[in-house]
């Protein structure tokens, strides 16, 4: 969701340049482009809770792949255009019910260039989505890299939520690994909350 939406068209024009330098990071932080490249990879510069689906009679996603077109109203006024033969993964499936379903996207200006349906976190349908844990950090600590290979923003500073005391985000991953909780701002795109699930090591 943005209120500015020439900001937003500025970093979906720079999504490439900024994919193609996290990627090369990703690959050196890990020592093997062969192991770094069995991983599906996705820069997310574009959330939104969804407001309506107007899908074509017969739209699926085959083999990861949209087959026919649909049209999303999103919650921030926009309507984005799912064509033929775009990327994808749709983990949900209630269409009917507004705001039963988050878009996370990467953009190419308005062009949707891979994307994603989640369902809504129930609690807070137009604020927050709940995310998988993040597995590692890119830029210096400005991307997280989520343990289902979404890149999203990091917020500066990110909220580390736990009883137990922390001194860093990279840290709170090496004490949790995948014992937390991932909370992504819509409002903002960014990941500005983690919270732990257990004591850590």
């Amino acid at each position: 969701m943005r209120n500015i939406l020439s900001a937003r068209f500025a970093a979906a024009l720079a999504i490439p340049i900024v994919a193609a330098l996290l990627m090369y990071s990703f690959f050196m932080n890990t020592g093997s482009v062969s192991q770094s490249t069995s991983k599906v990879i996705h820069f997310v510069n574009y959330t939104a809770s969804v407001n309506t689906v107007q899908a074509e009679t017969g739209w699926t996603m085959t083999q990861g792949v949209s087959r026919s077109t649909a049209r999303l109203a999103l919650d921030d006024a926009r309507t984005v255009l799912i064509a033929e033969g775009t990327p994808g993964d749709i983990s949900c499936i209630d269409f009917s019910t507004p705001n039963a379903c988050v878009l996370i996207a990467e953009l190419l200006g308005d062009a949707v260039v891979w994307f994603a349906l989640a369902p809504a976190t129930t609690e807070s349908l137009l604020t927050r989505l709940a995310l998988p844990p993040i597995v590692d950090m890119l830029n210096g600590g400005d991307f997280a890299v989520l343990s289902n290979g979404w890149v999203i923003p990091l917020a500066t500073p990110t909220k580390r939520s736990c009883s137990t005391p922390t001194l860093s985000l990279r840290d709170f991953m090496n004490k949790f690994g995948n014992e937390m909780n991932v909370s992504l701002n819509l409002s903002a795109d960014k990941i500005d909350v983690v919270t732990c699930t257990a004591k850590g090591n």
